[in-house]
């Protein structure tokens, strides 16, 4: 009997626990995954995989976990280094207004290259920036040089800007909205600036329509976002019920619950995410599902909101009827990026609706990369996708083998991180990043935020 010849891989990972946080969720208890040209080319039981290809280099994982590449769906990534900030400004007459005003690209490339570090180094293999990086090539390069998948979009789209600054004081002030659009043409002007970056399929920086939101733009300015979205096979994303109290003086000037506005504006549309949505009402649901939303939930932000009035919090109802929900961290100001699934726990737990250790995953991976329309090609392991995948050490502590997809996408820490695959190139390896000097990009993160600190309290004193 004569054995079919083998096919050549880059790289196949053996002997693993292999949760595909597919459409079925299959868990392969003693899997194999072919990767080849970036992509996943084989998946299944280790013997049948093993024994079909033939790998330049093999990983055993010794029966560890591995999963899809986290991603974030929303973290203001060149402001990332304002993660303690906002406590230092407590008692002075500072805002992140100040801190924003006064970003170079220099301090954005330096911000958005710490952040990849701690994302790669957590089991994240991509994020997403909703469209507030003032000089969008220096966080592309920065993405580009640690092998972190990006999705950007223009710098500040809006048309009603100082509205930002009436109901949320604290986030704004003159210098900082300077650097908006200034009018409805000047904004129209920026919408898809970043778009051509979608002209090379195999770039891991890919772009989509953002608007800034929480009512800063027009409706005008929606239609003419949704537009474009649709004619370039994007998603349009916007902030929207960050605050339960804004959102209702919205609806109370509108005259209609929100749904029920943009329903009948034309405005709720398939290719729309909301990022946010502290107030959803139980009957807002199945209207959201119908047409196609999709949601992006900062579980901080709403732990925030819960104790305030107004807020109706239903991320796992949300789902469990159908909405494609991402999870973003916002800015992780009080946890360490590999904390968000827990925290995500937290805050279900708080509104009520308990979510699952699958659920949270799924929402990690599939969901958040449903956010920008690219779950036909990342967040899961499947044949055909992006090799975006990540292998937990054999030993970690939470890896008990109970409940495979609590203890990945929610108990876990990035200590238990072995290796990170980026489109099919290793990125990390033993917990290591091999992309870039950490020692380098954490000192001139360090410099640029001492820096900014000074030019911001410089700027304060006059």
């Amino acid at each position: 009997m004569t054995l079919a010849p083998r096919e050549p891989c880059d790289l196949l990972i053996r002997d693993a626990v292999i949760l595909t946080v597919d459409a079925t969720d299959t868990v392969i208890d003693r899997g194999a995954v072919a990767i080849r040209n970036g992509r996943i080319a084989g998946v299944g039981p280790d013997a049948i995989v093993a024994s079909r290809y033939d790998a330049r280099r093999v990983i055993y994982a010794g029966g560890s976990t591995v999963h899809p590449g986290f991603i974030d769906a929303h973290v203001h990534i060149s402001q990332y280094t304002s993660r303690s900030v906002l406590a230092r400004m407590q008692g002075t007459m500072a805002t992140m207004g100040d801190w924003k005003s006064e970003l170079t690209p220099e301090d954005e490339h330096a911000s958005a290259a710490l952040a990849s570090v701690d994302y790669l180094k957590s089991g994240y293999t991509a994020v997403v920036d909703p469209g507030t990086i003032f000089e969008p090539d220096a966080v592309a390069a920065a993405a580009q040089e640690l092998n972190i998948r990006l999705w950007l979009t223009d710098s500040y789209v809006a048309d009603l800007g100082p509205a930002l600054a009436q109901k949320y004081p604290e986030l704004a002030n003159e210098r900082f909205l300077a650097r908006w659009p200034q009018n409805h043409a000047a904004a129209l002007r920026r919408l898809g600036s970043q778009l051509f970056r979608n002209r090379a399929p195999e770039s891991l920086v890919r772009a989509f329509i953002g608007l800034y939101g929480e009512g800063t733009d027009s409706d005008e300015l929606f239609r003419s976002a949704l537009a474009l979205a649709r004619a370039n096979g994007v998603r349009v994303q916007k902030h929207l019920g960050y605050s339960p109290a804004v959102y209702r003086e919205q609806e109370a000037v509108l005259g209609l619950p929100m749904m029920e506005h943009l329903r009948s504006d034309g405005l709720l549309d398939p290719c729309v995410t909301f990022v946010h949505m502290n107030l959803v009402r139980q009957d807002e649901i199945p209207v959201m599902a119908a047409h196609g939303v999709r949601v992006v939930w900062c579980p901080y932000g709403q732990l925030q909101m819960i104790g305030r009035t107004g807020a109706e919090a239903r991320m796992p109802e949300l789902w469990r009827a159908g909405v494609h929900v991402g999870i973003g961290s916002d800015i992780a100001r009080i946890t360490h990026v590999a904390a968000l699934g827990t925290l995500a726990t937290a805050a279900a737990a708080a509104s009520g609706f308990a979510a699952s250790g699958k659920e949270i995953l799924r929402a990690r991976t599939m969901g958040s990369a449903g956010s920008v329309g690219a779950e036909s090609d990342v967040g899961s392991i499947e044949v055909g996708k992006r090799a975006d995948i990540v292998v937990r050490k054999a030993h970690a502590s939470e890896c008990l083998g109970h409940d495979h997809a609590l203890e990945a996408g929610v108990i876990a820490g990035p200590d238990s991180v072995a290796t990170v695959i980026v489109n099919g190139r290793v990125v990390v390896e033993g917990g290591e990043l091999l992309t870039g000097d950490e020692h380098t990009i954490v000192a001139r993160a360090h410099d640029s935020a001492r820096r900014l600190w000074k030019r911001v309290s410089e700027a304060r004193a006059r």
